[in-house]
């Protein structure tokens, strides 16, 4: 995902137009950048792993359930600190609970069932 930042007052003073000619390009290097990765990433994994350059495990849960654990510890101080950052994190985490909900019941158990049956279609 692209992010762009603009300074507020430098976009409100842009004409509809040039905030138009924005939000396209935007929108196309997103598109573009999303795309490129999703399709270049598997060939450059199957190469890796054709010849054995690396090796791709997991990381623990021990180690996953430690990141998080330090991330949230950042996010709660900032937080703490920082109003805006707080209600976007806020109403970031409220988002994302209810897709991961939605994600669960659309996407993910189709996902996990053609992964399991990739090798037979």
């Amino acid at each position: 995902m692209i992010h762009n930042f603009v300074n507020l007052d430098k976009w409100n003073s842009l004409n509809p137009a040039y905030r138009s000619l924005v939000r396209t390009a935007s929108s196309l290097a997103n598109e573009w950048m999303t795309s490129k990765y999703d399709a270049s990433n598997p060939p450059a994994l199957k190469k890796m792993l054709a010849e054995n350059v690396v090796q791709f495990r997991q990381f623990p849960a021990s180690v996953m359930d430690a990141s998080l654990k330090a991330a949230l510890e950042v996010y709660a101080e900032v937080s703490a600190r920082n109003a805006d950052f707080k209600k976007i994190w806020d109403s970031l985490l409220a988002f994302r609970n209810d897709a991961y909900l939605w994600w669960r019941v659309a996407e993910y158990s189709y996902d996990d069932y053609l992964i399991r049956n990739r090798t037979k279609t």
